[in-house]
């Protein structure tokens, strides 16, 4: 089979040894050099693809001069394999002085000639952290070490995350109780997940002796099955249950699962007996999450529960500055105009998740540093992400608000100052400006106003009230989102 590194078991023979030392060193090098990648490549794409797929990845041996890297199983490697293997190539080829090819494969394509001389990494890591579980348990210490992608620091607050933001701190603080159960909702993309791992770093970092444990609900699934095929789920109450907090990300995928609902009921429990606490997050609101018994729709419907919603406009702009700070720190020519910035925020319809995907292609788009990034990069990038982009219609945006407020066409054209017609009529006139380039006039004539300032007015208005209540900020989104789901009709 030519040269091999192993991550496990060598079984070399005695008059092997210095050969064998020698080979040693070398996994050991390549080792290094992969951990390195893997440092360079988390700061290169989004925290949580990094956190999801790339570092799930091991590294197994070197075959023929070829190193060798596993993808758990065929879900991983096809993501791998569609999105990062070439930026990981390109960074390993920069990183290795030997100019070793790099190789990634799913665990279960490596031939078994391979793999019968190493040990299945994750397996071993599974038993190793069994052993670390036990002693930290003992000493009362956390067992996890926390993302540190994703603080406090670097999480964009504004009126849309506030709330959820506010209830994350204050579960960190240990202050006043609250309910022990707390679910944090909203649509992909918009932080969920970057506030559980805020809440876990945030505590880790206290060092106070509180236990916590991060997990997807899709792992402890997974967990949960393998036991049960094992008739034993010991390991898995040991890791979840024994923390004095429990944090458990996308809920929705034990939806529909009985046993599995069962069995994290009863782990809920376990856990609000002992005094700790458990929060969660999912993709629907308390009162529309479906597919769950009804003592666990009562847990989740006796949750503290707080919603994340879109990011407003200054908070697409904050989240631009901020992960475009963080390509410039390893890419200091990576500079963005604001007139950039701006085309970002208003081409770009869907969450933060989205905003930071036209970064990284940006950064791909300027080879990493060989060219300076400019607006027809920018232009490029945007509409191969989004495609060619359409302003909406005066006449779609007044449409998306009567559907959002129920109101009726003669009612939005009125003069009628209730606040129940005046207020959506100075949201439809204030995007009306901002999704599009008509004219103050133009704008008037579609409302059927004969003088323009009260577009300017109803403007101002909404701007400076975006500025102080997270009310309007929801308004304003609920209906910019309407308006993309009329024009995608």
């Amino acid at each position: 089979m030519g040269r091999q590194e192993e991550s496990g078991n060598w079984g070399k023979s005695t008059n092997e040894n210095g050969q064998a030392a020698n080979e040693r060193k070398d996994a050991h090098r390549g080792r290094e050099i992969w951990n390195s990648v893997l440092n360079d490549t988390r700061v290169r794409i989004p925290a949580e693809d990094f956190d999801k797929w790339i570092a799930d990845l091991r590294f197994v041996a070197e075959v023929d001069d070829e190193v060798l890297i596993a993808a758990r199983d065929q879900l991983a490697f096809d993501r791998i394999n569609s999105n990062h293997r070439p930026l990981l190539k390109r960074i390993w080829r920069k990183a290795d002085p030997k100019g070793r090819a790099l190789k990634i494969s799913c665990w279960k394509d490596i031939p078994a000639s391979t793999r019968d001389l190493v040990q299945n990494p994750w397996a071993v890591e599974k038993s190793q952290a069994k052993t670390t579980a036990t002693a930290d348990t003992r000493d009362g210490t956390s067992r996890t070490e926390g993302a540190p992608g994703m603080t406090f620091a670097n999480l964009v607050t504004g009126g849309t995350n506030k709330r959820a933001v506010g209830l994350a701190q204050e579960i960190v603080e240990g202050g006043k109780r609250g309910a022990d159960v707390s679910l944090i909702y909203g649509r992909q993309g918009t932080g969920k997940t970057h506030i559980l791992r805020a809440i876990e770093n945030a505590v880790l970092h206290l060092d106070d002796g509180r236990r916590v444990t991060y997990m997807t609900a899709e792992e402890f699934v997974t967990a949960y099955v393998d036991g049960a095929m094992a008739r034993d789920t010991r390991d898995l109450k040991s890791w979840v249950r024994n923390n004095d907090l429990l944090l458990i990300d996308d809920l929705q995928w034990i939806a529909g699962k009985a046993k599995t609902d069962t069995h994290f009921f009863a782990t809920i429990r376990s856990v609000t007996k002992e005094g700790g606490r458990v929060v969660l997050t999912a993709d629907e609101a308390p009162g529309d999450l479906k597919g769950f018994s009804e003592r666990m729709r009562g847990e989740i419907m006796g949750a503290a529960a707080s919603e994340v919603g879109l990011p407003d406009q200054e908070m697409r702009r904050e989240i631009v500055r901020l992960h475009a700070a963080m390509i410039r720190e390893d890419q200091p020519n990576f500079e963005l105009s604001e007139e950039m910035i701006d085309k970002i925020v208003s081409t770009v319809r869907g969450p933060g998740r989205e905003l930071c995907g036209v970064l990284w292609s940006l950064q791909t788009e300027t080879g990493y540093g060989e060219d300076e990034p400019d607006m027809d990069m920018l232009v490029t990038v945007l509409r191969r992400q989004q495609g060619e982009y359409q302003p909406p219609s005066l006449d779609n945006i007044k449409r998306a608000t009567m559907r959002v407020f129920g109101l009726s066409k003669p009612e939005i054209e009125s003069a009628n100052k209730s606040r129940s017609i005046c207020h959506p009529r100075q949201i439809a006139m204030y995007l009306c400006r901002e999704m599009t380039d008509k004219s103050y006039p133009q704008i008037a004539g579609a409302f059927k106003k004969k003088d323009h300032t009260t577009v300017l007015h109803a403007w101002r208005k909404v701007r400076d009230e975006m500025q102080k209540d997270p009310d309007m900020i929801r308004d304003v989104e609920r209906v910019r989102e309407t308006v993309f789901e009329i024009q995608a009709e």
